[in-house]
This record gives C-alpha cells, sequence and structure tokens, in this order.
C-alpha cells in the first residue's frame, strides 16, 4: 500500500471475502517493496496515488506468463502516464480525471486471461451496476460494444467525445503525457528552490508527475512545534481562496499538512507557475508576521480538509491475492 485508495481496494476485498489476502504495506510517501510477490497470486494495484503521491515506478517487476491477474486502478493513469497493458489484466478508469469530464462513470476493460475467469470462475452475489454475466453464465460481450445497463447522460457523453477531440488535436496521448511532464517540471524546479517546501514522495521514480503533493519543511522551528505547519498551511489556503488563486488543495487525510494540486494534461503550466508564485506569497503573509498568530489559529480552527481521514500511517497498500 502507498495510497489511501490501495486501502480501500485491501478493505473491499476483505468484506467481500473474495479470497485471502497479503498486504504489501509501506510509509506513507512510498512504495512498498514487490521482492516477495507471488505471481501465481492476483494483484490489486494503484497505478497513480492522488492521495500521497505515489505510483508504480514501472510494471516490470510483472512478470508476462504469470498465472494471476492484475488489476489496476487507473482512475487518475489514464491519460496522464504509461500503462504497460500486456502487464494488466483488468483495468479501470473514469473520465473526470484527466480529460476534466463529467465524473461517476466507469470504465472496465479486461484481457482475454480475465475474461476467461469470469466464465469459469464461481459466481458471487455482486450489484447489478457491476454484473457482467448473461443469465446462462457467459461473459456479456454487449458491454463490451457501447451497451449501457442504465442509461447514462448524453451531455456526459458529448462531453468526453469532446475531450477527446481536444486530445486529439494536441497530438494524442503523446502530447497529453509531454503537458503532464512540462507541468511536473516547473513544480519540481520551484520545489527545489524553495526551502519550505518538499515533496510527500521523495523518491522521484516513484513520484506521481499529475498528483503534486508537497508537504512543509520548517527546518527553523524548534522540536515539539511540527504542529504549527498544519496551522501554516491552512492559513495559506484560505488566503489563497480568498484571493481567488487557487480552491481544493488541502492534504489529503492523514498525509502531512501541505498541499495537494492536481497537474494533468488540462492544465497550463503557466497556471502551475504562477500557482507557485502565490505559494510564495502566502507562505510569507502567513510566517513573516503580516497575519497575527491568533488570526492563524482561528484559521486554521475553522479548516478542513473535504477528504475522509482513513488512518494512513500504513498508506501504501499493494494487494496480493491467492487464487
Amino acid at each position: 500500500m502507498s495510497d489511501s485508495f490501495s486501502q480501500y481496494w485491501a478493505n473491499e476485498i476483505d468484506t467481500l471475502a473474495l479470497a485471502p489476502q497479503s498486504r504489501h504495506i509501506c510509509a506513507f510517501g512510498d512504495f512498498p517493496t514487490i521482492g516477495r510477490i507471488d505471481p501465481n497470486h492476483d494483484i490489486v494495484l494503484v497505478l497513480n496515488g492522488t492521495s500521497s503521491g505515489v505510483c508504480p515506478p514501472d510494471l516490470d517487476w510483472i512478470l508476462p506468463d504469470r498465472a494471476g491477474l492484475v488489476i489496476a486502478d487507473a482512475v487518475s493513469a489514464a491519460f496522464t502516464r504509461h500503462i504497460d497493458f500486456d502487464r494488466i489484466d483488468v483495468l479501470c478508469w473514469s473520465w473526470q480525471k484527466a480529460l476534466g469530464g463529467e465524473g461517476g462513470h466507469g470504465m472496465i476493460a479486461l484481457s482475454p486471461r480475465a475474461q476467461a475467469r469470469l466464465k469459469a470462475g464461481e459466481r458471487k452475489p455482486v450489484a447489478r451496476l457491476m454484473r457482467l454475466h448473461n443469465p446462462d453464465g457467459s461473459v456479456n460481450n454487449a458491454f463490451f460494444g457501447g451497451r449501457t445497463i442504465s442509461t447514462p447522460s448524453m451531455f456526459a457523453v458529448e462531453d468526453i467525445h469532446s475531450a477527446l477531440d481536444w486530445a486529439e488535436a494536441c497530438g494524442g496521448l503523446p502530447a497529453l503525457l509531454n503537458r503532464v511532464a512540462n507541468n511536473y517540471a516547473v513544480v519540481d524546479d520551484w520545489v527545489n528552490s524553495t526551502p519550505w517546501i518538499d515533496w510527500i514522495c521523495t523518491n522521484p521514480a516513484a513520484r506521481s508527475t499529475c498528483s503534486i503533493t508537497l508537504r512543509l519543511v520548517q527546518e527553523q522551528l524548534a522540536a515539539g512545534e511540527k504542529e504549527d505547519d498544519g496551522k501554516i498551511a491552512a492559513g495559506m489556503i484560505r488566503l489563497l481562496e480568498a484571493e481567488g488563486a487557487a480552491f481544493d488543495i488541502w492534504s489529503y487525510g492523514d498525509a502531512p499538512p501541505g498541499f495537494r494540486i492536481w497537474a494533468g494534461p488540462t492544465v497550463e503550466t503557466e497556471d502551475l507557475a504562477l500557482l507557485c508564485d502565490w505559494l510564495a506569497w502566502a507562505y510569507s503573509e502567513t510566517c513573516e508576521g503580516s497575519i497575527p498568530p491568533e488570526t492563524i489559529s482561528e484559521i486554521a480552527a475553522s479548516s478542513h480538509s473535504c477528504e475522509p481521514n482513513i488512518g494512513l500511517s500504513d498508506a501504501f497498500t499493494l494487494v496480493e491475492m491467492q487464487q
């Protein structure tokens, strides 16, 4: 586990009693060691962690001749990073993340190996929304040809078509990935030149380039005063909101006090450069006496993350299930 959404997957597997599982857990902002994973087992992983800013450095450790299935949550990875589809059997994603489309539309792609498991596997009670079988037990291939269980909003369908047209006009997937790389680079340059901010994920190889997660570095504070980081971050965020410069950039749940910024392909690099300047201004206003300490405390007391706190002391979970 290296992200809270990995934890959600692991908890769902427990709740549904799908199979015995092994959780490969590491500290928040890191990626688990993968040397002990059995290729005969199924693997569930998140390809881009938006809460911790951590993603798998690569998928080379997944064997081509594996016996188990690889189930990947690509909700925010689709259109933001290269995906080695040959090493994934079940891929799920949604429209709203990378391309800015309407939320709530889940997509799934199944490899031939995954479809074979569906045909041969034990039938389990599932919600109607997730039933991929016909009454006779065969896989309902109509779902993979455009059929829907219910009628989605046609505005939402047109919305994603428009987004795809825009992506194609930009140059397709290579251009989208290049936009993400440029966005990451401008923030990385700023972090490297700013002493009071750092990445939550300190390993660049495992760092998401689109889910920017930053923490405050308060080396000037005496020991025991680290709790002031939360007050400073809250004060900065409220200032940025009041100026209309940034919204909803709270760090996630139990992540260190700081900021979570989306830098996907629909975000302009120039805007992220401006945000870095705004963050520097807000830090100066908050920490250099422009705002009285009691006001900062009042701001912090009224602040809250919009994300649930789920206890991320064990933050990234890579789930391995026995068949």
